[in-house]
């Protein structure tokens, strides 16, 4: 049974979704592979109904597809194609990149931690996809950057990051804080080391890098080192490095407001 030109199917076979995004791949001469919301389909990464069926091809000219949308990118090479369930189908990382021309950012974010989280990409690795295609005028490259930004900044050097708290609660109008602060509880038992701490009213201040606190274990180990200052009689305020070294006026208000409910 035809499916496109040259393109056959096994007659009395079901028309898969899979089946369909091979033959798109298949009808197209060259280089050509599943992509952008197909391929995050294949990674299960995003879904929809009806099923997209969608790829990439570096033909300039290539036969119009019944219902298959083709994007024609001169970019696609062998490095961004591998194999899913037999399919050509674009990396996981260019993939990524790749949906933030078709997809709103707030949805390619959740992509790309969904990526993440099932460990198919890291984001130093969309990064380097990011690089490879980015150019003037290259749809998807702006999403990905601006979704990437906060989640590869890593945790600063001390020095750095006491300079710029520094800064920022003095433009606050703001005591300075005491950085790395170690906390012990009542019975002499060493409890944790925090960002910056105002221990006369037990307030601790944790400032964070994302990547570093984006895994399971981190998410766990967090929690359970806060739970433990919360029972030794601390408040605790989490940030992001990004917020902190913006000079972020929520900081400062939020630091503000706890300080005077606990002075209270």
């Amino acid at each position: 049974m035809l499916v496109h030109d040259n393109v056959y199917r096994i007659g009395g076979a079901p028309p898969t979704t899979a089946h369909l995004r091979l033959a798109a791949v298949l009808a197209v001469n060259g280089l050509a592979a599943v992509s952008h919301r197909a391929a995050a389909a294949l990674y299960g990464i995003w879904w929809s109904i009806p099923p997209a069926i969608e790829i990439t091809t570096t033909q300039k000219r290539s036969p119009d597809l019944t219902g298959v949308t083709v994007h024609r990118i001169d970019d696609l090479h062998e490095r961004w194609i591998n194999r899913v369930d037999g399919i050509p189908c674009t990396t996981a990382a260019r993939t990524l990149v790749d949906l933030g021309a078709v997809l709103p950012g707030d949805m390619v974010a959740k992509c790309l931690d969904r990526a993440h989280g099932r460990g198919l990409v890291s984001y130093s690795s969309v990064k380097t996809a990011l690089d490879a295609v980015a150019r003037q005028g290259r749809h998807g490259v702006g999403v990905m950057r601006r979704i990437l930004e906060p989640r590869l900044a890593g945790e600063p050097p001390a020095g750095v990051l006491e300079a710029r708290m520094a800064r920022l609660l003095s433009a606050q109008a703001l005591p300075l804080a005491v950085p790395e602060y170690e906390v012990w509880n009542q019975a002499g038992a060493f409890v944790a080391r925090v960002d910056f701490a105002y221990p006369d009213i037990r307030l601790a201040i944790e400032v964070d890098g994302y990547e570093a606190h984006s895994s399971l274990d981190a998410f766990r180990q967090d929690r359970t080192r806060q739970n433990a200052l919360v029972e030794a009689g601390w408040t605790v305020l989490r940030f992001v490095w990004t917020e902190v070294d913006r000079g972020s006026p929520h900081v400062g208000r939020t630091i503000r407001a706890a300080r005077r409910r606990l002075a209270a």
